[in-house]
């Protein structure tokens, strides 16, 4: 039996997507006021699903400036703008009727791909009182304090393991300099220098444990412990943060004690085949291999120890490449012609070597060597074929110099090009 289904004119056409709301994601960090630094983000709702390709872009009014919230993602369309420090609007953010432009991308129907209407009607936003601006007013503040590590094994740390806190603002901060943090390991105080972070609203600080160091009811971290130490941390006006932890100071932290007495040995934690063959799953002559050897704590290399790699039936070895000083070292080796593996090479439980060199904590116990069970075998994704050349392919070209100033060379300026293979 067939049956037959009439569709009257009209009602065949497909929708175009409508807006039906918009709404702030964000809320300022401090009293209904953007700083700079921080990051404005607005949704758009349509009466339907859609799909955005490219980077629409949301204009919001700011003061008597029109400034761009670029589409950074959702079939809910999201917008983002960061405050700069020459913004400000007292009355808060405008958003106009015609605010929503495709700026060279689209803006469709989820599954039926017609073109949404762009207008906002009467969702448009006038003066939106919770979300003035202020770009050189919002002083950075502390809100987190957080022991971001934790001991090799239990609650404490032995000599030479790594202590990482991570002190959190409410808006982005630009560190310079290294900047420290007072941590008080029984009545000592030792410093962890800034590590990593600046442009973001978290950093990181780390500090090594010495042998001297000792503390059984866990570390404290006191209200006043963040200090400049000639740096700085500001925001991205350049206003100074304010450098108290007020409350969110940590006071024995149990599950953090210190004992460095008890030297902790570098042990192996991750084994891994970090390169990939140019070509499929094999690789060919030229080509490098490379494995990175994890350890649970940071190492200190010396000299040149090495990886065996098993290629077929031959053993090669990986010599030592890099990271000395993190958790992970970094061994490479170079396919010859005569090395063949149609199953895929593999890394023996004993394969790390020192080769006259040394693999030590930060503060000199020798690494464990073992790989145990983060040895491998036969990884199906890195076989060898040497008798395939493989001829060096450019991948990638970069302009890897800039002008003195603005987007345009002078004569004497020296213009460098990077070719990659």
């Amino acid at each position: 039996m067939a049956l037959l289904f009439l569709i009257r004119p009209g009602l065949a056409q497909t929708p175009a997507p409508e807006v039906t709301s918009i709404f702030f994601l964000s809320t300022p960090a401090s009293a209904g006021t953007y700083g700079a630094g921080e990051t404005i983000r607005v949704a758009i709702q349509f009466d339907s699903g859609v799909t955005v390709t490219g980077t629409p872009q949301l204009a919001l009014t700011i003061g008597s400036a029109t400034r761009k919230a670029n589409y950074v993602s959702g079939t809910v369309p999201v917008f983002a703008y960061v405050v700069q420090a020459t913004d400000t609007d007292t009355d808060g953010i405008s958003i106009g009727a015609n605010a929503l432009t495709l700026n060279g991308g689209t803006i469709r129907h989820v599954f039926l791909a017609t073109n949404a209407m762009l207008g906002l009607g009467s969702h448009a936003v006038t003066n939106s009182a919770n979300h003035k601006v202020n770009g050189a007013a919002t002083v950075p503040a502390v809100n987190a304090v957080s022991l971001a590590s934790s001991p090799a094994s239990g609650d404490t740390y032995g000599a030479g393991e790594r202590i990482a806190v991570q002190v959190g603002f409410q808006i982005p901060v630009t560190v310079t300099g290294t900047p420290q943090l007072a941590l008080t390991i029984g009545t000592a105080t030792r410093q962890a220098t800034y590590a990593s972070g600046s442009g973001t609203r978290t950093l990181t600080f780390h500090y090594t444990v010495q042998t001297a160091d000792t503390d059984s009811d866990g570390l404290s971290i006191g209200a006043s412990a963040l200090a400049l130490n000639s740096g700085t941390i500001q925001s991205g006006a350049g206003t100074n943060a304010t450098l108290a932890l007020g409350s969110r100071a940590i006071a024995n932290a149990t599950n953090h004690k210190v004992n460095g007495s008890s030297a902790t040995a570098p042990a192996v934690n991750a084994v891994t085949v970090s390169s990939a063959p140019v070509s499929g799953s094999t690789y060919g002559a030229g080509e490098r291999i490379t494995v990175q050897v994890g350890f649970q704590i940071p190492v200190a290399v010396t000299g040149a120890p090495q990886v065996a790699l098993t290629i077929g039936t031959v053993t090669r070895q990986a010599g030592y490449a890099s990271g000395s000083g993190t958790t992970a070292l970094t061994f490479a080796y170079t396919v010859q012609t005569t090395d063949s593996d149609s199953n895929g090479l593999s890394v023996g439980a004993s394969a790390l070597a020192l080769n006259g060199g040394t693999i030590q904590s930060l503060t000199g116990t020798n690494a464990t060597l073992g790989l145990g069970s983060h040895a491998i075998a036969n990884a199906a994704s890195h076989q060898v074929d040497g008798s395939s050349a493989t001829a060096p392919a450019v991948n990638a070209v970069t302009v890897s110099s800039t002008p003195l100033s603005g987007s345009t060379y002078g004569a004497g300026e020296r213009i460098t090009v990077e070719v990659g293979f």
